[in-house]
């Protein structure tokens, strides 16, 4: 597994050197370099975007009491197809172009989902009740006053 992601991150760059000499030759280099920083601006913009949803939806799914897989799997998808635009590279690209299509996300998260998690079990517990300083929520549990003291029924200190 080491090795395939070895020389996965090997060829990668190589691939992606290798179409950028092929595609500026036959586009010229003008066209190529347009290609390059028109995706990486997208690629910016969508990762601007996501940064608050991402916090949005996992919150509206844990306050519903559900395990916030479905929005993390999504969120994450789609930061991933905004780091592959703004990446140099057409395979990039087009892998993240991809991604970007929901369709395409929807499927790829379920096949995440199940080579990360596989049988796993998820369980999301949830508490009525809020514990703290100074909450009074709660009936079994006294409320807490704060202040300075001095005991009179004592001798005095020496």
């Amino acid at each position: 597994m080491r090795l395939a992601f070895l020389l996965l991150f090997l060829a990668f760059p190589l691939l992606e050197l290798a179409l950028l000499i092929r595609a500026g030759q036959s586009w010229g280099f003008w066209p190529v370099l347009g290609v390059i920083v028109g995706t990486g601006l997208v690629g910016t913009a969508i990762l601007r975007r996501q940064g608050f949803r991402v916090a949005e939806k996992v919150a509206a799914e844990l306050n519903a009491g559900r395990a916030p897989i479905a929005p993390l799997a999504d969120s994450g998808l789609v930061f991933a197809a905004g780091a592959l635009l703004l990446s140099p590279g057409l395979i990039g690209d087009a892998l993240g172009l991809l991604l970007l299509v929901p369709g395409v996300r929807s499927l790829s998260g379920k096949w995440l989902a199940a080579q990360l998690f596989g049988n796993a079990t998820v369980v999301v517990a949830t508490s009525t009740t809020r514990t703290g300083r100074g909450d009074n929520s709660r009936r079994d549990v006294p409320p807490v006053i704060e202040g300075d003291w001095e005991r009179l029924d004592d001798d005095p200190p020496r």
